[in-house]
């Protein structure tokens, strides 16, 4: 109890410490057999981890303001995601790759409440106090609200341009010129070079998902 009292971040320390292990272990898994992976939580975590372990209060600030920031942040997104991804596709998606889509919104939802629960801990009274004593304020992060929520609307705004401008209708036609007008078509990642360019163009049905590379 004692050892609690002294170190109130130790429990969010030790909970990011096995996360981050147990992200590796999958990044490690997913290399030796040629499986896509991709995650900068894990080196994070675990660092961030043994930091708190070790009742760093410099840490426990930073991540406090971090949780709130990531926690708006996937929200936001998550809201937007009908302004940057045609209902059609996600709803092809989710009935040609149910398994995945639901992994991925499952993973997404259990992440957003892992970051509240991490800003829960490093709130507490102990907390808040050994935080205050260090000399650092100890009110809400009302910066980190604002900070997501500007974050959000910049990517909505990029994405939106991005996906509805000259270039990307460019993509689009080369695409359809391939496949046909059988398809609806949607811009997956694009890259522009003065007046070259080159982007993956999503074509679907309701049934049906395919990929299409295209540049000019």
């Amino acid at each position: 109890m004692e050892e609690t009292s002294s170190n109130p971040f130790k429990k969010a320390g030790l909970v990011l410490l096995i996360i981050g292990v147990i992200d590796i272990g999958v990044m490690a898994y997913c290399i030796t057999n040629g499986m896509n992976y991709s995650s900068s939580f894990n080196i994070f975590a675990v660092i961030a981890g043994a930091f708190l372990l070790r009742g760093g209060v410099k840490t426990a600030r930073v991540i406090r303001w971090f949780s709130i920031f990531m926690a708006f942040s996937f929200i936001g997104v998550f809201l937007i995601t009908p302004l940057t991804t045609p209902l059609g596709l996600i709803a092809t998606k989710l009935k040609i790759n149910t398994l995945d889509t639901v992994a991925t919104v499952s993973f997404g939802a259990f992440f957003i409440v892992l970051l509240f629960w991490l800003y829960q801990q490093l709130s507490s009274t102990a907390a808040l106090k050994k935080i205050g004593e260090a000399g650092y304020k100890t009110g809400k992060p009302k910066t980190a609200v604002i900070a997501s929520f500007a974050l959000v609307v910049i990517l909505g705004g990029v994405f939106v341009a991005m996906l509805n401008g000259e270039s990307a209708e460019k993509a689009k036609l080369l695409a359809q010129n391939k496949l046909g007008t059988g398809y609806s078509y949607h811009i997956s990642s694009i890259s522009i070079s003065g007046e070259s360019g080159r982007a993956l163009v999503l074509a679907y049905t309701d049934s049906e998902i395919k990929g299409v590379q295209v540049q000019w």
